[in-house]
């Protein structure tokens, strides 16, 4: 595509638009000014007040993120330290019912072998 055809075809489009600018406006220059000028105090005050708003937003995900870096590994470490209790307490539990489950196998073959076969 040829260059000079863009940028005259953008200039045109330019002037074209600005000029169809002035002659639609609703008020003079001076009026559009004035109503710009009323109405940038609002738009200022919103953009203030956004702006507060992000940087609480950013103080208390800060402030989260302290609080997990402080608490998560405290809690993880209860945790761990919960979980090797209880193994610790169970273990004797756990190895009666192991002799347990032994004694029920011996007297299971013990009472296959005594009894009669079938087909014997």
């Amino acid at each position: 595509m040829n260059k000079k055809l863009v940028i005259t075809g953008f200039l045109t489009g330019l002037a074209a638009g600005a000029a169809a600018a002035l002659l639609n406006a609703p008020a003079s220059g001076q009026e559009t000014r004035n109503k710009l000028k009323e109405k940038q105090v609002p738009v200022k005050l919103a953009a203030m007040d956004l702006k507060d708003s992000a940087g609480q937003v950013k103080e208390s995900v800060k402030r989260l993120a302290e609080t997990v870096k402080q608490d998560v590994p405290e809690k993880v470490n209860s945790i761990k330290v919960n979980a090797a209790l209880w193994k610790e307490s169970i273990e004797p539990n756990k190895q009666a019912l192991q002799k347990e489950i032994m004694n029920i196998q011996k007297t299971v073959a013990d009472l296959q072998e005594t009894l009669p076969q079938p087909g014997q």
